[in-house]
């Protein structure tokens, strides 16, 4: 059988055996590449508490913040509650005044299965985060 792929209005179309070589011209996927813009001032936060469930930012999550960037009235953003003594995510037009900024949300990840023991290796609970250049940062 022939491996014979064609586009129709916008659907690619693949019919006959795939090329097991046409596996190697696929590009990995690294999510610390695509959610990472500058190593050096990104920071991961677990989040607690569903206060976020509206718009998909859920108990556990993980939220990717950056502190280079500069936040705009309707970024999200991590700051310190000083009363709290936690960061908090708010918009950042309704940070209070004299809420110190950590940084802009720019992503986060949720996981749909946690905690579930690996097969083969029997490794059970959660993993601490890959740290190069991005870290867990706790007040």
């Amino acid at each position: 059988m022939n491996n014979d792929s064609r586009q129709t209005d916008g659907v690619s179309v693949h019919s006959g055996f795939p090329n097991p070589a046409a596996d190697k011209t696929l590009a990995n996927l690294d999510l610390h590449q695509l959610l990472v813009q500058r190593p050096a001032s990104t920071f991961l936060f677990r989040i607690a508490g569903n206060h976020w469930h509206e718009i998909g930012i859920f108990d556990g999550d993980i939220a990717v913040i950056d502190r280079a960037l500069s936040p705009h009235a309707n970024d999200i953003v991590a700051w310190w509650n000083e009363t709290h003594g936690e960061f908090e995510l708010s918009h950042f037009k309704t940070v209070p005044e004299g809420g110190e900024v950590f940084g802009v949300v720019t992503a986060t990840v949720h996981q749909f299965v946690r905690g579930r023991a690996q097969e083969g290796n029997g490794a059970t609970g959660s993993a601490s985060p890959h740290q190069t250049n991005t870290q867990n940062h706790k007040r």
